[in-house]
């Protein structure tokens, strides 16, 4: 399985604090089952610019490799495949922004997009055209669950139309009240990635294990091909 959102490298948002919980988030990822982790944290154009936060992650990546190569090769065979991305908060202009492709799942034109929370309005569907059109990378919308409270079917649906990947966080399947309307999503195929969106050990842990489990009783288990959405550079 892909877990194609997380916030695992240590300090540098809202995510894990420490690299002993980014160490301990990779060993729980990959006891579910999880053999390649994207590490995506925030990106906001509007609070730093694009050179700071491609160093601080560098930093952080560094200091978790430097990790891992101190443990012994055994301890290293239960950890996952690493990627480098970013979540990047949609702003306007976001597809002006120069040196926007590094922002991108490693070496792809796939940017990991995290819309407002306000009401989506048609510049913003304009943008994400554009992003597509014009700057030749192709949004994979964060979390579609985060939204249910904000947007009207209206904006659902012509997000959908758009035919960008979209991405499905698993704990509303683990959650009797949500489960039925993320099948539903699942099974008319409006998205294409289950991601664990993990921060933490407690709160927000890993759980792509959990969800596989209900994805397979509820739907049997061909439904998860959701997780080994792959973006072909990748491999």
């Amino acid at each position: 399985m892909n877990d194609l959102h997380t916030h695992i490298l240590p300090g540098l948002d809202d995510g894990a604090d420490t690299v002993e919980t980014s160490l301990a988030m990779l060993r729980e990822e990959y006891a579910q089952g999880v053999d390649t982790v994207a590490l995506t944290p925030h990106f906001y154009r509007d609070r730093e610019h694009l050179s700071d936060f491609l160093q601080r992650r560098k930093e952080g990546f560094y200091k978790l490799l430097a990790a891992i190569a101190a443990l012994s090769e055994e301890e290293r065979s239960v950890l996952p495949r690493l990627i480098l991305g970013a979540e990047v908060a949609w702003v306007p202009n976001l597809a002006q922004l120069p040196g926007l492709e590094q922002l991108c799942y490693r070496d792809t034109k796939y940017l990991l997009l995290e819309l407002p929370f306000g009401t989506w309005d048609d510049m913003l569907f304009r943008q994400i055209y554009d992003l597509m059109n014009c700057r030749g990378v192709t949004p994979v919308i964060a979390h579609i669950d985060r939204y249910w409270g904000t947007q009207k079917k209206e904006q659902f649906e012509t997000l959908f139309s758009l035919g960008v990947p979209v991405q499905l966080s698993a704990e509303p399947l683990l959650h009797f009240t949500t489960r039925g309307r993320a099948l539903r999503l699942i099974k008319e195929g409006k998205v294409q990635m289950l991601i664990s969106d993990a921060h933490n050990l407690t709160d927000r842990q890993p759980n792509l294990g959990k969800a596989s489990d209900i994805l397979c009783k509820k739907l049997g288990a061909g439904q998860t091909e959701l997780f080994d959405f792959s973006l072909s550079e990748l491999n």
